[in-house]
């Protein structure tokens, strides 16, 4: 399934399957919600990394 959303994109899964569909922007929405998470999650832990000292 992974393999292939990531093949199509969300635009795949318009349908949610619980009765309501999903717009396109919502979709893109979505995405980029991910992405940022994604991105805060990282610079936080490179933020924990480089805040350890090392000596």
């Amino acid at each position: 399934m992974k393999d292939y959303r990531r093949r199509h994109g969300d635009a795949a899964a318009i349908d949610t399957g619980g009765g309501g569909h999903k717009s396109w922007r919502e979709l893109q929405l979505e995405r980029e919600n991910r992405k940022l998470r994604e991105e805060n999650e990282f610079l936080k832990k490179a933020a924990a990394f480089f805040a350890r000292d090392h000596r």
